[in-house]
């Protein structure tokens, strides 16, 4: 018997059975939801080389269906934002086909992604026209929005069934038909935004009209053999929205006229909401599951799909075999690990690289701003259009491939520093088949990782060290715990190269009182966390600041955070910010973090300060200078939590004693998780595809 069959059979045997769907066999249960990444398609729409690589990664690393982000269906109307793929141009067939062609190679289906933002539709993408939808209103963006007629609608409908077929002629296999988050048809069918006093109106048969007509035009123009998907947001989590048993009886309405209903979460209206829509770390794995498993329990027909932070093989199997759901979507698990599927098939699924939901993949990007928590803005004029991820150096950067031939000149690498830029280094070092000698001056690896352990949001990252460090062990690197590193002890090893990622030490800011015995840092609080006091004064309101709080609070402490500027979490990704932010203003409690609408009036124990100075630490608490005037703000306990300085001293002392010293990671500039790892993986390019001379 093969070593890879029997592991897939006895672990997971849902996850990778073949399920039929109409006239198609898919080889697994694993699909890829659908995902815009802004560089993959020209300004004019076309598919970029990135894109086939992107999504074909995919494909080759097990998803049985690869969807694309969202395509336009009409260069008039529909559009939210740009880069979107454009089907309304025969000219786009070409690089459509090559782009399917790819895909197939791998056996996995081609969906296109079909959609229309109707209200939150922007002028600026579809010739300064205003956007339409089912009624007319002023967006929270200002822009004024105009009630579709019946020539609007045909004319929508048209669009879909046309763009569908040209799909089907550029190679796709199926088209998901976006019905959710708040773009056009689930507009139609929420009761929240469709105020209509017609037919299209009303009941819920009526608000279904519309979608309906869109469905059949569809099915009319495709046949019955290309296979229609359609993504609903079974609960819009808004109150006076669409609720999960109204989504039911919607379902039942549609069922005989697609083929996979994708249950998933959440409405525009409700910026919050996008954090469950896609699950931040707030959100427990699988959080959005309820939504299909109503499906199922309700007797629907069709297969039944689940999205939503499942990122590990164990729970997608248990998903499928308890019945949940018949199909396992998911977007950012293969941008963290491309090979998400064939690991899991081969038993492997100890050597995933875990996705930590923080969702730099979807907002950098794309340039969403740190904003307000009311409407989600973009800052299209700061987008980067670059694809990154806080946990996969190499995504978005396979370009590069060609141009990073290894030297095969192996050599001596010395990695200082155990944590996440250094185990990068190390391992990345390894795998290019340099001999790599890690010290670690603490008795664990991980770095400032190991904090994550005691705090209840923090188990993806608790999960991704984990990796990390299993990853170092596997690699053949020789790991000197409790050892600290110096110049004279490295030259004693000859090393050709030394990476050096001592990392950054807590900033302590001059104030007066700071070294008070009731003061600590928050990177060694928990450490010490018996001596913490009922009440707690933070000073720095970044993300650090902001999870120390609400992890105090989570415990039942009283916490007073007290931030500078006018910003808290300035320095995180826009949708983990606001969830922050919430939660904040509604304690956090994992039992109930999908529940947004039902946290309102919740009482928190986080007073926020901002624009406030901090004068003076006094063992009673700490003086503060704000709007209101100076005042002091009592405290049993002071944690600072004002950024990071980078052991600069001890990175310089290693200079000299290589041919080649690169620093990388926090001791260059304190950054976050995505710079440690890119900088680490880098460094192992650089010395592995660099001639020497």
């Amino acid at each position: 018997m093969s070593q890879y069959l029997q592991p897939y059979q006895e672990r997971y045997p849902h996850l990778f059975a073949p399920i039929t769907i109409g006239s198609q066999v898919f080889k697994n249960r694993i699909i890829s939801a659908p995902q815009s990444m802004n560089n993959l398609v020209t300004p004019e729409g076309y598919f970029t080389l990135d894109a086939a690589i992107h999504y074909g990664c995919k494909a080759k690393g097990g998803a049985a269906m690869i969807t694309t982000g969202e395509a336009r269906i009409s260069l008039l109307n529909g559009s939210g934002h740009s880069n979107q793929i454009n089907l309304c141009d025969e000219t786009t067939l070409r690089s459509l086909n090559q782009f399917s062609d790819f895909l197939h190679i791998y056996g996995a289906k081609v969906c296109i992604e079909l959609s229309h933002s109707g209200q939150w539709a922007l002028p600026q993408y579809n010739g300064g026209r205003n956007p339409m939808g089912p009624s007319a209103k002023t967006m929270p963006n200002g822009n004024i929005c105009e009630e579709m007629t019946e020539e609007d609608m045909d004319y929508v409908a048209g669009c879909f069934a046309q763009t569908a077929v040209m799909a089907k002629r550029g190679g796709a296999d199926m088209v998901n038909i976006h019905g959710g988050h708040s773009w056009l048809l689930s507009q139609f069918v929420s009761p929240l935004e469709n105020q209509r006093k017609d037919k299209y109106g009303g009941s819920l048969e009526n608000r279904a009209r519309f979608p309906i007509m869109v469905l059949d035009r569809v099915r009319q123009a495709v046949g019955r053999d290309f296979l229609i998907e359609y993504r609903i947001s079974t609960s819009e989590l808004i109150e006076g929205g669409m609720e999960v048993d109204e989504s039911v009886e919607f379902v039942k309405m549609i069922e005989d006229k697609i083929d996979i209903i994708q249950c998933s979460v959440g409405s525009r209206r409700n910026s919050v909401s996008r954090g469950v829509m896609h699950p931040v770390h707030f959100m427990p794995q699988g959080c959005n599951v309820y939504a299909a498993e109503a499906m199922k329990k309700a007797g629907i027909k069709i297969p039944v799909a689940t999205v939503g932070g499942i990122n590990d093989p164990e729970l997608a199997e248990r998903i499928l075999a308890e019945g949940k759901a018949d199909l396992i979507a998911m977007a950012r698990s293969f941008v963290a690990d491309p090979n998400w599927g064939e690991k899991a098939r081969a038993g492997k699924a100890e050597d995933i690289r875990p996705c930590i939901r923080c969702m730099r993949c979807a907002d950098i990007g794309g340039g969403r701003v740190n904003t307000g928590t009311k409407v989600i803005l973009q800052d299209f004029k700061t987008a980067t259009r670059h694809i990154e991820c806080s946990v996969n150096p190499n995504h978005g950067r396979a370009w590069m491939e060609p141009h990073l031939q290894t030297t095969g000149i192996h050599k001596k690498i010395v990695v200082v520093g155990g944590g996440p830029a250094g185990i990068q280094a190390a391992v990345t070092a390894s795998k290019m088949g340099h001999e790599v000698v890690l010290y670690e001056r603490s008795g664990r690896l991980g770095g400032q990782l190991v904090h994550a352990d005691d705090v209840d949001f923090k188990h993806d990252m608790v999960r991704y060290r984990e990796y990390l460090v299993r990853q170092a062990g596997k690699s053949g690197v020789t790991i000197h715990l409790n050892t600290e590193a110096t110049p004279e002890r490295v030259r004693l090893d000859n090393p050709d190269a030394i990476i050096v990622a001592v990392g950054a030490e807590s900033a302590v800011p001059p104030i007066p009182g700071v070294n008070g015995k009731n003061v600590m840092t928050a990177l060694d609080y928990r450490a010490h966390i018996g001596e913490v006091g009922q009440t707690v004064a933070i000073v720095g309101g970044g993300m650090v600041g902001c999870e120390t709080a609400l992890q105090l609070a989570r415990e039942g402490r009283e916490v007073e955070l007290i931030e500078m500027t006018d910003m808290l979490a300035a320095d995180s990704t826009f949708t983990e910010r606001l969830l922050t932010l919430h939660y904040l203003e509604h304690d956090y409690d994992p039992s109930t973090a999908m529940h947004l609408h039902e946290t309102d009036g919740i009482k928190t124990r986080v007073r926020q300060h901002m624009n406030t100075r901090c004068l003076e630490i006094t063992p009673e608490g700490v003086k503060v200078a704000g709007p209101d005037g100076e005042k002091t703000l009592r405290a049993d306990t002071v944690i600072l939590a004002a950024g990071m300085r980078s052991r600069a001293q001890i990175r310089d002392s290693f200079y000299g004693a290589a041919y080649d010293v690169i620093p990388v990671g926090d001791c260059v500039r304190p950054g976050n998780l995505y710079k440690a790892n890119r900088s680490g993986y880098d460094a192992a390019l650089n010395l592995s595809t660099r001639e020497v001379f």
